[in-house]
């Protein structure tokens, strides 16, 4: 059994609206998903497109049910944007997550993605970005910067590893790890994204 002192169980509000597909659950609105959440016995949760914006009401909305926010995905554009905006996006995010009682971030790097592209193919077509070793440099070295700024504000960055983006499939996800700071980088670990990709998800945990 999970010891509640040092697992606390969360759930993304993914099952109830689709970031990326807005119509999917369209109808659903912040109070309902919340609610069916705590009901269904989550303490945490990740933000979703019908969440409030300001920190302070989407805290007090949370504490009535007993719940707080576990993390919330922040796009990265390492690869396609100076790193000072990045910097001051990141900082940007951090400052609500903060705000709401978080201390970890979801970090996806989305320069080149195909995220969201409903017409192109993810797995055939070669359509995926693949960098090369002077981008893996840049988007390591960014990311540990990213990490230093969060380890140093109390944050884990948590990089999530998604179908459509550079970081993918196995050789990726090693790669980066192997080439980032253990001390400021750590794994937004997916079972559904590695099965996605054709990997074996209890071979890569």
């Amino acid at each position: 059994m999970f010891d509640s002192k040092n697992v606390s169980l969360g759930i993304a509000p993914i099952g109830w609206c689709n970031d990326d597909m807005p119509e999917l659950g369209g109808e659903n609105t912040f109070q309902q998903i919340v609610s069916e959440m705590a009901l269904a016995g989550f303490t945490g949760c990740e933000i979703g497109n019908k969440y409030p914006t300001d920190p302070a009401e989407l805290k007090k909305a949370l504490d009535l049910r007993g719940m707080r926010i576990a993390s919330r995905w922040y796009s990265s554009f390492l690869l396609t944007r100076p790193f000072e905006e990045e910097e001051k996006d990141f900082k940007a995010n951090l400052d609500f997550l903060a705000a709401v009682g978080a201390n970890r971030i979801n970090v996806s790097e989305q320069s080149y993605s195909i995220q969201g592209q409903m017409d192109t193919p993810v797995l055939t077509g070669g359509h995926k970005h693949v960098m090369n070793d002077g981008e893996w440099a840049l988007f390591c070295d960014g990311l540990n910067k990213l990490g230093k700024i969060a380890a140093d504000r109390g944050f884990k960055l948590c990089f999530h590893h998604h179908m459509g983006t550079v970081v993918q499939t196995s050789e990726e996800t090693d790669r980066m790890m192997a080439n980032t700071d253990p001390r400021y980088v750590f794994l937004c670990y997916d079972t559904g994204h590695f099965t996605f990709a054709g990997e074996d998800p209890l071979t890569m945990l």
